[in-house]
């Protein structure tokens, strides 16, 4: 069986404790880049002040920096309202799921990753997203599996799903992970 190729970014799955992701996010603002649904963000140096407060400024993740969440939606632009991404804006914020235990699905970018690397490290493949479906395209770099303490997310597991082929070197897997370089935790090393 093959695995159909449904990039769409980081999907918010659970805690680590096991608990069901319900939807929570923070209000966050990206005034430098445009975000997709499913994007990895890092904290830009400085807040931003709004109206009705001061949030964190965000963009877009870049590899080998810390993740500190995920983008899970936004408030539209009413004059936009065509586009299905956020585009930057001081005005309307951007809702960011924060990553301190939070387990995603993601795709692999390739045919290279086996079921041992579940507790390996790996890095994410970033590129701007999906104008036209606003989805982003971050995946994971299936040719970097390794214990290294310096890849961007750790491997917890498999998507056990009857459209995920678990076999070993399936293109398009799906698989949890949580990040290793966190902005909220010390990256560790792969088992």
């Amino acid at each position: 069986m093959s695995n159909r190729d449904a990039n769409t970014g980081f999907r918010p799955v659970r805690y680590l404790n096991g608990q069901a992701y319900n939807g929570a996010f923070v209000k966050s603002f990206s005034d430098n880049d445009n975000l997709f649904m499913g994007d990895l963000v890092e904290l830009d140096t400085t807040a931003t002040a709004h109206q009705d407060g001061v949030y964190n400024a965000v963009g877009r993740y870049d590899q080998g920096d810390k993740v500190y969440g995920v983008v899970v939606g936004w408030e539209p632009n009413p004059s936009s309202l065509e586009n299905l991404y956020h585009t930057a804006s001081t005005v309307y914020p951007v809702y960011i799921a924060e990553c301190r235990d939070l387990v995603m699905e993601v795709q692999s970018d390739d045919a290279t990753m086996v079921q041992s690397d579940v507790g390996l490290n790996v890095d994410v493949t970033v590129a701007a997203g999906a104008t036209a479906t606003g989805l982003s395209f971050m995946e994971i770099n299936g040719d970097t599996a390794a214990a290294t303490t310096t890849l961007d997310m750790h491997i917890v597991g498999m998507v056990d799903r009857a459209d995920n082929d678990v076999s070993d070197s399936v293109a398009n897997q799906r698989f949890l992970v949580v990040p290793n370089l966190s902005f909220w935790v010390n990256n560790k090393t792969g088992v």
